[in-house]
């Protein structure tokens, strides 16, 4: 039994991908189960197996408490937190009849992967073997510079929840395939990588840039670039694989 935990910044997909990805996996033999771990969401392309909704609407809470918007997302993650061994609970329970579960966790990523409950929630599911699965809106890497931003994000994360994060492209099907290029010359081709933040920043931004880069390459282990779309269940099988690759240690990750 695996967990998928779908990490992204807000309009990254994660919601769609939770939905398409969980339909693929059925249609592949799986039995997979869903959970949605955002208390803000509205509406859910898919049938939760648990929804943290049960516990703390955004919604809701802003009107009994006179919140605004963020107040109320900080409040529900206090909520949340207080709640960490009914949430776990659920989720080990979907464990015992599931081969997948597929975490949607909140849109504002800070409040997963950054603030506590994102920690708290894997470390009591320490049992279960699991991933995270970052997605990069491919609108989002249209420069070198972003993709440095992408990939220290990818090792933020990685370091604070202490798991295995995969940087996924999301959306490939809005753009070209400079998204891909950018990001297999960092890890494959320095050299042109380089080039490219030289050509985008000169002086002591290029200079902080480029030592950034190293220290990256460094620490985060060498990736094969997998490019989806959630929305049209392009390369999901590419996904699969990958994660397949982190769990059982057995693939070419390059």
């Amino acid at each position: 039994m695996s967990l998928v935990y779908i990490l992204g910044m807000a309009g990254s997909g994660k919601t769609t991908l939770t939905a398409k990805f969980s339909e693929w996996l059925e249609k592949n033999g799986e039995i997979v189960k869903r959970v949605n771990l955002d208390p803000g969401v509205v509406q859910l392309p898919y049938k939760p197996d648990f929804d943290v909704r049960e516990i703390v609407n955004l919604q809701e809470l802003m009107r009994r408490e006179g919140l605004g918007p963020n107040g109320g997302l900080l409040r529900a993650n206090e909520i949340m937190l207080q709640n960490i061994n009914v949430i776990s609970s659920r989720i080990n329970e979907l464990s015992k009849n599931a081969s997948y579960i597929l975490i949607d966790t909140p849109g504002q990523l800070e409040l997963f992967a950054f603030r506590e409950l994102g920690s708290k929630v894997i470390s009591s599911l320490s049992s279960l073997n699991s991933v995270g699965i970052f997605l990069i809106d491919a609108l989002n890497l249209v420069r070198a510079s972003d993709v440095v931003m992408a990939v220290l994000l990818t090792l933020a994360i990685r370091f604070h929840l202490d798991i295995d994060v995969v940087m996924i492209i999301n959306k490939i099907d809005t753009t070209d395939q400079k998204p891909v290029y950018l990001l297999r010359q960092f890890f494959a081709n320095p050299k042109v990588f380089m080039e490219e933040i030289t050509r985008e920043n000169g002086g002591i931004i290029g200079e902080m840039t480029m030592q950034l880069v190293d220290v990256l390459r460094e620490f985060l282990p060498p990736s094969r670039i997998v490019a989806i779309s959630a929305l049209k269940m392009d390369n999901l099988d590419d996904l699969f694989s990958i994660i397949h690759d982190v769990f059982c240690g057995c693939g070419d990750l390059m």
